[in-house]
């Protein structure tokens, strides 16, 4: 019967191995993959706060540059001592030249007056100390960034302000202020530059959007957007800056993920959005890449193991050809010695061997059978052989023995009848002629004895031979 795809050992063994590797690659894949996504999110957490953290010094050093304004001209109005409307207007007209992005700049003082660079007039029936730059500013005794609020000179107008106290000694004597509308503040974070899709947006201390990319969040005066209205995933991370990245759907429908930033001077919070799909785009390209490897894998694996058993099995592939002759009688092939030392080589060898010694049994057996058939029964015994196979040398040489034994007889019964012939012939005494034919059948009788453990007729011929003295089984 011969060997199928199926049933053959290499096929067998490749395909376990390969179901083996499989197994393996996927788990190990999958194990992997969970780990390059959790590698692959903490470094893209570690790029977006980076980013996050940049970007919020890019608008610190706006707002710090409105601070250093208002300390430097906190600074110039506490070394003047009796300054009147004139002189400071002239300072600040002075300063706004050098700062055209601001809406207001301006001076309140403690009982209650006002003056705005570039002829501004405030607005009438309003107290300044009762806004809330100016008490702000007055409580916190340093330079504060208000959030957002509508304007008192503009009503159109929605600003944020930074403002310095002006101390004489020990004494506060007013507060100088810097006003930027929201537009300019939008204008800004639109012009700082994020890649891949993503941008920043800007959250007061609040949780209301100042700038965002969405123009329906920037606050008007009819409304402001608090985050947690719009991105409520966003909450936790706002009111904690710096502590993970949140995924959340954004204005337009997309994933996004979320990284915030505190800036130091305002207390506000700068948010950074990222496309979600370019994390999996990243992550999808590495899992491609597993994928890919796996499969090269299993199949340089297939093709080594292929090899590797094909290399193997060689033995086998001589073994086999010699036992199909040793089925079909024929010895004459010899199986050669293998210098491999595995089970496999062993086997080859031990098959060499085995196949060798048969065939000095055969031609053992031959030669002795043979000289047996010339009719010398004074043949060397065959010698001891091992095992069960020591039976068949102790039979040959048993029949060898009774042969000779028999022959033997034989040649001396005819002998003595010949003997008794002659006897026959010499005398005419009835008595011993009587004596001598007693002596033949003795003798007969003692060749039967010995030959009766052969057949070498059917029995019912030999029946009849017994009773009618003829061979045939016909009667």
């Amino acid at each position: 019967m011969g060997i199928t795809p199926k049933s053959s050992i290499i096929i067998k063994v490749v395909r376990r191995v390969i179901k083996a590797l499989l197994i393996t690659i996927v788990a190990i894949s999958a194990v992997n993959l969970i780990y390059l996504s959790r590698q692959m999110m903490k470094e893209l957490k570690s790029e977006l706060d980076l980013v996050t953290v940049l970007s919020a010094k890019k608008v610190e050093s706006w707002s710090g540059g409105l601070e250093d304004l208002t300390q430097n001209l906190a600074d110039s109005f506490a070394g003047l001592k009796e300054p009147d409307e004139e002189t400071v207007r002239g300072i600040l007209d002075s300063y706004i030249v050098h700062h055209p992005n601001l809406f207001f700049l301006y001076v309140a003082t403690e009982d209650g007056k006002m003056v705005m660079a570039r002829g501004v007039q405030y607005a009438e029936g309003v107290d300044p100390r009762e806004r809330v730059w100016y008490k702000d500013a007055k409580a916190a005794g340093h330079t504060i960034f208000t959030d957002p609020y509508l304007s008192a000179t503009r009503s159109d107008v929605v600003l944020a302000t930074a403002a310095t106290p002006i101390y004489v000694g020990t004494k506060m004597v007013g507060v100088v202020g810097a006003d930027a509308d929201v537009n300019t503040i939008n204008e800004y974070m639109n012009s700082l530059e994020f890649r891949d899709g993503a941008y920043g947006f800007l959250i007061d201390t609040e949780g209301d959007i100042i700038a965002h990319k969405n123009p329906d969040y920037k606050p008007t005066l009819e409304k402001v957007t608090n985050v947690k209205d719009v991105m409520p995933e966003l909450v936790s991370i706002v009111q904690k800056p710096g502590s993970g990245l949140v995924s959340g759907v954004d204005y337009n429908g997309e994933e996004m993920l979320y990284s915030t930033a505190r800036l130091e001077g305002s207390k506000w919070t700068i948010g950074l959005a990222y496309p979600k799909k370019n994390f999996l785009r990243m992550l999808d390209r590495g899992l491609r890449i597993c994928v890919f490897t796996a499969i090269f894998c299993v199949i340089l694996a297939a093709l080594d193991i292929s090899a590797a058993v094909r290399k193997m099995l060689k033995p086998i592939e001589k073994i086999n050809p010699v036992l199909d002759g040793l089925i079909k009688g024929d010895f004459s092939v010899d199986l050669e010695f293998t210098n491999e030392e595995d089970e496999l080589g062993m086997l080859q060898s031990t098959m060499a061997l085995i196949i060798r010694r048969l065939r000095e049994i055969i031609q053992e057996h031959k030669h002795v059978l043979g000289e047996m058939e010339k009719g010398n029964l004074v043949v060397e015994d065959i010698e001891t052989l091992p095992g069960e196979l020591n039976d068949i040398s102790i039979s040959v040489n048993s029949i060898k023995e009774s042969f000779n034994d028999i022959i033997s007889d034989i040649q001396f019964s005819a002998i003595n009848l010949q003997s008794f012939a002659m006897g026959v012939n010499e005398t005419s005494n009835l008595e011993e002629m009587k004596m001598i034919f007693e002596e033949l059948s003795a003798e007969a009788n003692v060749l039967m004895e010995k030959t009766s453990k052969f057949i070498t007729m059917p029995e019912e011929a030999k029946n009849n031979f017994e009773e009618t003295g003829d061979y045939s089984e016909d009667e």
